[in-house]
């Protein structure tokens, strides 16, 4: 029962995304995650999720699970890599970069993402 359950949850999840549900994509993904913690795809997607939303702290926990689980995915050490961008902590962003590369991410497609973050974030915001 429980396996069918946290797969409905994390397809329900998946289909959400694609239509732009991404907080009920969210709440899927953490009720799958209540069943199967230890599923690298769940984490993966939550972090994507949370990315999405802007939520970056949470975006790094939810990568940094997936990479606990299953280090072989170079998107989520890419995705992490952004995602340590927006909080302004350069020193792990470039460490994932590295690893991302070495994993096959193509590294001039991760630093011109980057580079966008760190644009938008010098903008001065208008009052």
């Amino acid at each position: 029962m429980s396996q069918e359950l946290w797969k409905s949850y994390f397809e329900t999840g998946l289909e959400s995304a694609k239509a732009g549900l991404i907080e009920t994509a969210v709440d899927y993904f953490e009720w799958a995650a209540k069943i199967k913690p230890n599923n690298h795809e769940i984490q993966y997607n939550l972090g994507v999720s949370f990315m999405t939303l802007g939520k970056m702290k949470d975006a790094i926990e939810s990568f940094s699970k997936a990479i606990e689980l299953n280090d072989d995915n170079s998107d989520a050490f890419a995705n992490r890599a952004i995602c340590y961008s927006y909080v302004q902590d350069k020193k792990n962003s470039e460490k994932d970069i590295r690893v991302a590369v070495q994993k096959g991410s193509i590294e001039s497609g991760l630093r011109e993402a980057i580079k966008s973050v760190e644009k938008k974030q010098q903008k001065p915001k208008k009052n």
